[in-house]
């Protein structure tokens, strides 16, 4: 069995964005009242996570990269969204904004937080490698 290379860049490898389906970026989100988090039962059963409440309760004014995202590409996303809405197989599989022909993003400067986290190199990135193998090595 050959052995994978440590990834040092992502030129050739793009498997960080295989299971990805859509880029996920922390959106907007309105302040919720304690009667609104309790009239849903969806809500009331996230809520009980004390982290989850105070993010509900506190709202989120969304990632900068969000708010920076040129237009045409946040319309691209939002009818990805409604088209696929409820579809939880969606999340799996490559990114939308992956190429699989270079495997790289296609629209890299504009990426979320999530993907500019995600260490080259870490212990996360070689066990995806590993999982991906086969579409690495020739």
């Amino acid at each position: 069995m050959t052995r994978l290379p440590i990834a040092e860049d992502c030129q050739g490898c793009g498997v960080c964005c295989m299971q990805m389906g859509f880029p996920t970026f922390m959106l907007p989100a309105e302040p919720l009242s304690e009667a609104e988090i309790e009239a849903d039962p969806a809500l009331q059963k996230r809520a009980e996570d004390p982290d989850i409440r105070k993010h509900l309760l506190d709202g989120h004014p969304g990632e900068s990269y969000w708010h920076n995202l040129p237009d045409h590409l946040r319309q691209e996303l939002e009818t990805y969204w409604q088209l696929h809405a409820g579809q939880t197989d969606q999340l799996q599989g490559p990114c939308i904004w992956l190429d699989l022909e270079t495997r790289q993003c296609q629209h890299h400067e504009y990426r979320p937080l999530v993907c500019r986290d995600f260490d080259v190199g870490s212990r996360q990135c070689q066990e995806w490698r590993a999982f991906y193998r086969d579409r690495i090595l020739p």
